[in-house]
């Protein structure tokens, strides 16, 4: 498989479909798949890149394979790239690498190298759903741990990772109903145990897509009222102070 080195947050930017342009100094004849990963070294300052992350309401990963594109076209920028492209200006010296069908991998260490180069293909496994991409739990899917039963909750796909066990797993995001229609009580487990109430792992023939019935906007705002009428659940002080 052929690769390219991508610094963060760029990389991470081209895998959640917000950037489809992909700016270079040089051409290429290659079309077609194309592993995105991304450098060890970021493209701003540490402090920068922490609140970048924090808008976005992610980790980066660094010196890791992120995702499979599908490079369309090579071709000198032009003007009305620069939404694509997330630049401010044309360079119409610099070549426009145009990207489609971005789809996360279980990410893998990679040691990147100038240019395109070479990945073995036995190390790509590529997640069926797009980043933020809509999707649906299919019946029958429990989560045996808190007795709740996953059936018809929807939300949107993240991450796709290796379990320790071996298994791909896909992280959903849960929409604003679903995590509304999470028990306080199963939401203070999760609290007190360290553990993710916002999402979950799922294997990949658990989920099917789903036309979105909210919008990010929603998550955001459900989060914040579940977190604002549980004062005393998500106050960390005061739990620190009861547990004295």
């Amino acid at each position: 498989m052929k690769a390219l080195s991508v610094q963060q947050p760029f990389a991470f930017e081209i895998m959640s479909g917000i950037k489809t342009i992909e700016i270079r100094s040089w051409d290429t004849l290659h079309r077609g798949e194309l592993l995105i990963c991304s450098s060890k070294k970021p493209a701003f300052p540490q402090e920068e890149m922490e609140e970048i992350e924090e808008e976005y309401g992610n980790t980066f990963l660094y010196g890791q394979a992120l995702c499979l594109v599908h490079l369309s076209h090579v071709r000198h920028m032009e003007k009305g790239d620069e939404e694509k492209a997330l630049v401010e200006k044309v360079d119409p010296e610099a070549y426009a690498w145009v990207l489609d069908n971005a789809r996360p991998v279980v990410p893998f260490p990679i040691k990147a190298q100038q240019g395109i180069f070479q990945v073995e293909d036995s190390l790509i496994t590529v997640s069926p759903f797009r980043y933020n991409e809509s999707v649906i739990v299919k019946n029958g899917v429990l989560a045996r741990d808190f007795g709740i039963d996953f059936s018809g909750w929807q939300g949107r796909t993240g991450h796709i990772v290796l379990t320790e066990e071996g298994e791909v797993r896909v992280h959903v995001m849960w929409d604003s109903l679903s995590l509304r229609g999470i028990p306080l009580s199963t939401i203070e487990v999760c609290e007190r145990e360290g553990f993710d109430w916002t999402g979950v792992l799922l294997r990949l023939n658990e989920v099917e897509e789903k036309e979105a019935r909210d919008s990010l906007q929603d998550v955001e705002d459900a989060l914040e009222t579940i977190v604002h009428e549980n004062p005393a659940l998500f106050d960390q002080e005061s739990n620190d102070s009861m547990e004295r």
